[in-house]
């Protein structure tokens, strides 16, 4: 995230306006189709025998109502797993980052399609709005209506809280905080969050080096530091000490401000933002998961 601020810098000193950050911070791709398995530039690349693994999955559609004008759009997600029995299973339901769409981390997808093995969790994934074949434009409170309408697309396939897990990776990190803190008619089991941001003010604060308002630069807030004080659930919390994207500092933040029945942190040493898995190896990354899971 250093970058965005150093770049929001330079243009402040030359126009003195204030800067929209919705372009900066969704960073999306629209796409008239999605190729997942198929896809030449995933963020994270993993095992063959993963890769290869003969994955079931699903391609749905859903309506996302924005809460502030009532416009519907369109969104898209994919279901690894048989969406015949979600009313049975246990669900892990995946928002991902910020770049690109699902074809970008359809890998990272798959790498939790494996969780305790292939298929023993079922696995849903989500495009934000403006993401991949998802209608609309990207913004703060969309991510929290988008997100919520996967949920509830979940639990009109029969998917129930005490069988549902959320994971959030960066970006996506924001709306399973909110929702696993404000909505009381379905809470998760419990919330993953995997190198998530403070809030956009601490950023603004810590890249660049001196006393700006964020309010002065953008209207994003962000603020997972604070959203995590309502979240009951037990939490784990991973990141890599290397992340020069969005830095574990962050991370230390928001898992300092849980308050809730059962805290995890996992500091992977030389990892960045995106290799987690791989540096810390796949094996004893989803051997994590699933204690965690299961406990």
């Amino acid at each position: 995230m250093r970058y965005l601020w150093i770049i929001l810098i330079l243009i402040l000193a030359v126009s003195c306006k204030k800067v929209k950050l919705d372009t900066l911070a969704f960073p999306s791709v629209a796409l008239d189709h999605y190729e997942f398995k198929d896809y030449q530039d995933p963020e994270l690349i993993i095992p063959d025998s993963m890769m290869n693994a003969n994955i079931q999955q699903t391609l749905v559609s859903f309506e996302s109502v924005d809460v502030e004008s009532g416009e519907s759009y369109t969104i898209y997600g994919l279901y690894m797993g048989d969406t015949a029995t979600i009313d049975q299973d246990t669900i892990i339901y995946f928002c991902h980052g910020q770049a690109r769409h699902m074809d970008y981390y359809w890998t990272k997808q798959a790498l939790w399609a494996h969780v305790g093995g292939l298929h023993n969790y079922g696995v849903f994934m989500i495009d934000y709005r403006g993401f991949g074949m998802s209608e609309g434009k990207s913004s703060e409170q969309g991510l929290v209506d988008d997100a919520n309408a996967g949920l509830d697309w979940l639990i009109n396939q029969g998917a129930g809280s005490d069988r549902t897990y959320y994971y959030g990776y960066s970006l996506g990190c924001i709306p399973l905080i909110h929702m696993a803190g404000n909505r009381t008619d379905f809470k998760p089991q419990k919330l993953i969050c995997e190198s998530p941001l403070a809030s956009v003010e601490y950023i603004t604060q810590s890249s660049t080096g001196i006393n700006v308002d964020a309010d002065f630069l953008t209207e994003l807030e962000f603020n997972n530091a604070e959203e995590i004080k309502k979240v009951q659930v037990p939490y784990f919390w991973i990141h890599g000490v290397e992340d020069d994207y969005v830095a574990i500092e962050n991370g230390e933040i928001i898992y300092g401000n849980y308050q809730g029945s059962f805290g995890k942190a996992l500091r992977v040493a030389g990892a960045s933002h995106t290799d987690i898995p791989s540096v810390y190896g796949f094996g004893p990354y989803l051997n994590e998961m699933v204690e965690f899971i299961r406990m």
